[in-house]
């Protein structure tokens, strides 16, 4: 009986973000599909993108918020979706640790073992949480970006026409 009320928590915590994502993630129509199977293409080319294939450059730098993230298969392309699921998973976690402290309070022992389990993984993704908002907090601080193709710093400019 306990296993069945640890399962349907867990179906009823963890089914809802997988559908979600499942109907996100399937195209509304065949060009946009078209199109994320290109873009899936030409991420998993040896060279990329062909020299006749390429699109010309942009000559505004894109805004670092809203650059795309290739780390994987299954990695979020941007960061509102990174943020989105770290958020989810953070959800998650709380709620399994409320369940299971629910569980432990009625059931005793074997369900304190599993809240502590719980307690454990949600300490240790705050933790992640932690650290990589700290590294990327030092990489904002230390990282500055060139200017786009055809895009010179004014300085630099003033400096060759003056010593000409």
């Amino acid at each position: 009986m306990v296993l069945l009320i640890l399962a349907g928590a867990w179906a009823a915590f963890l089914l809802p973000p997988y559908v979600r994502h499942r109907r996100e993630a399937r195209p509304a129509d065949s060009i946009s599909s078209f199109r994320r199977q290109l873009s899936i293409l030409e991420r998993a080319a040896p060279g990329g993108r062909s020299a006749t294939a390429r699109a010309p450059r942009r000559t505004a730098p894109i805004p670092t918020g809203h650059r795309p993230v290739h780390h994987g298969p299954g990695a979020p392309a941007t960061r509102s979706e990174g943020k989105r699921r770290r958020r989810d998973v953070l959800v998650t976690l709380v709620a399994a640790a409320a369940l299971t402290f629910v569980l432990a309070l009625l059931l005793g022992s074997p369900a304190v073992w599993l809240h502590l389990g719980i307690d454990a993984m949600l300490a240790g993704y705050v933790w992640l949480l932690v650290q990589a908002r700290k590294a990327a907090a030092e990489r904002a601080a230390k990282v500055r970006y060139l200017p786009a193709p055809g895009q010179q710093d004014p300085a630099l400019l003033l400096r060759r026409s003056a010593s000409s």
